[in-house]
């Protein structure tokens, strides 16, 4: 436990290092990812300020939260894709990664654990200006804020192992994945009628 202890501490430190390393380039590509959120923004605030203050019972200042916090959503929401992992095992990276004594999908996860800390540290400069041109207004408390931070750390690890599973499909098991999808819903309305059979005989 140690040991995978100070695995992440260490891969986390080295992408901290190389995502400010190129700070430059990432800050562009984050601005590229806050473009389409906050031209929504300056649309549904200004359709919120022309119907009298709010839209369906939102206010240009709840729209105005709503998507500056999109903006770190959809930023943080990034790992490594399915397109990745196939070009890792075209390149022949993969079968070398997993000769490694920790597995791959941790190298990853630890990795872009540590980028988001520099994202979220380049974000705040975006978020200040934000507010002070759509000055939002936050309904939230201290549980909602920490059941956020848990909803993200939970979707990188869903997407990080998705794109995983993801990566290592054929037709072979696309074919396989649906069979065992079609039988699972028979084998279900199955049990259903019976169910169903059993309780009016009891009637």
């Amino acid at each position: 436990m140690k040991y995978m202890f100070d695995f992440y501490l260490q891969t986390m430190k080295t992408a901290i290092l190389s995502w400010f390393q190129y700070r430059v380039g990432q800050y562009f590509y984050m601005i590229g990812m806050v473009a389409e959120p906050v031209v929504y923004l300056v649309v549904w605030s200004t359709v919120a300020s022309a119907q009298g203050g709010s839209v369906g019972g939102y206010t240009a200042g709840g729209f105005a939260a709503y998507y500056i916090v999109w903006t770190l959503v959809r930023n943080i929401n990034i790992v490594f894709t399915p397109y990745g992992w196939e070009w890792r095992i075209q390149r022949g990276e993969l079968s070398a990664m997993l000769l490694r004594p920790v597995h791959p999908i941790h190298y990853d996860l630890a990795f872009f654990a540590g980028s988001k800390i520099v994202v979220i540290v380049m974000w705040l400069p975006i978020a200040a200006l934000l507010t002070l041109l759509f000055h939002p207004t936050f309904n939230t408390t201290p549980l909602g804020v920490i059941v956020f931070f848990f909803a993200i750390v939970l979707l990188l690890l869903i997407e990080g192992l998705f794109a995983l599973l993801v990566s290592g499909l054929t037709v072979k098991n696309l074919i396989l994945l649906f069979l065992g999808g079609v039988a699972g819903w028979a084998l279900d309305r199955y049990l259903l009628s019976r169910r169903e059979k059993a309780a009016r005989a009891a009637d």
